[in-house]
């Protein structure tokens, strides 16, 4: 018998758990005794997922950028430029002024490089050029200025009589004197056809172009050293002197350099530029006999001459006041594969020493 005032007590219950009957707890003499009841763990709650690690990339979208509008892109032209060198050390680039007019120049047939460190290669362009050299051939109808004076004679020099081809701006005292030798196969009369006499003359320049002894109309002028050795510099000097030149520039190709390197290194008071265009010789002289010239030097070439016009250009080079002018796609004679780049190069380097 139960005491009195007592009444029965159900069992605890844990946090988290219920009847699997799902009935409700309840105790007390109204609903009789309580049964013993098993228990199961509630269903739990799906986890939230887990935050991104901190680590993780996020992808952007790049913005969009407008395209600028027709009137505010900048134009580009084609470029002629030259390389040239300035130093022993190698060349930078520069332009190339197309015959006193423009100074533009593109790769198709220099490298004009204000040249100091590295190698260069100055270049005038194929079609720019040819419009260029065009112009500077009518040059003179287009001012009203007469046609150069072109004329032609002997001179003699130790004895021998040389022939020589003489032109000269009709209407202005002449800037500077250019004497211009040529290769073994060649003559004053390559200069004649190319018109390279009549170019210097139109450009307020006196172009005179000899015939070398034994060749040409010099045929039976006897040359002072065998073919392939330097010849003595006095020579050169006595050709200057017999022409009145005085200090001049001289262009040398090929087989002149025999010629005019001597007159470089023994007499270079009378030198006021030098265009060696691959000569012979230059592997006959030191690299410090190199390094004591300052005549400034456009060394041209052209890019298929890969013997001596690479030799050529790796002794040059040593020369400190030089530049280069590298013909694309010509060879050993490259003012005859490309003479409008050639006269373009050639005039824009002569232009510097006014």
């Amino acid at each position: 018998m139960a005491a009195r005032g007592w009444k029965p007590q159900a069992p605890p219950l844990r946090r988290g758990w219920a009847p699997d009957n799902g009935a409700p707890l309840s105790s007390g003499p109204a609903f009789g005794p309580l049964k013993q009841t098993s228990w199961a763990p509630a269903p739990e709650l799906p986890l939230a997922p887990a935050a991104p690690p901190r680590s993780s990339r996020v992808m952007r979208l790049p913005r969009h950028r407008p395209r600028p509008r027709p009137s505010q892109r900048r134009a580009r032209g084609p470029r002629l430029r030259l390389a040239g060198n300035r130093s022993a050390a190698g060349s930078e680039g520069t332009v190339c002024p197309p015959h006193r007019a423009a100074r533009e120049s593109t790769p198709g047939a220099a490298r004009w490089a204000p040249l100091s460190s590295g190698s260069a290669a100055l270049g005038c362009g194929s079609e720019k050029a040819r419009q260029t050299s065009a112009s500077a051939r009518l040059g003179s109808a287009k001012l009203g200025m007469a046609a150069p004076q072109l004329t032609e004679g002997t001179v003699t020099v130790e004895g021998q009589t040389l022939f020589y081809r003489r032109a000269e701006p009709a209407q202005q005292v002449p800037k500077l004197p250019v004497l211009l030798l040529h290769g073994i196969r060649f003559s004053s009369e390559t200069w004649l056809q190319l018109r390279t006499l009549a170019t210097l003359a139109e450009n307020g320049y006196r172009a005179v172009a000899i015939d070398l002894p034994g060749l040409g109309r010099s045929k039976d002028a006897v040359a002072p050293a065998p073919v392939g050795q330097p010849a003595p510099g006095t020579f050169l000097k006595a050709v200057l002197e017999a022409l009145c030149l005085g200090p001049a520039v001289v262009i040398s190709p090929s087989l002149s350099g025999m010629y005019s390197l001597p007159l470089l290194f023994q007499h270079n008071h009378l030198l006021k530029a030098y265009v060696p265009v691959a000569p012979i010789c230059t592997e006959k002289f030191t690299t410090e006999q190199y390094a004591w010239i300052k005549t400034p030097t456009l060394i041209v070439y052209g890019d298929q001459d890969v013997e001596l016009g690479q030799t050529s250009l790796n002794n040059l080079k040593h020369l400190p006041e030089h530049q280069v002018l590298v013909l694309q796609g010509a060879g050993h004679a490259c003012y005859l594969d490309k003479p409008d780049e050639w006269h373009c190069g050639l005039l824009a380097f002569l232009q510097q020493l006014e």
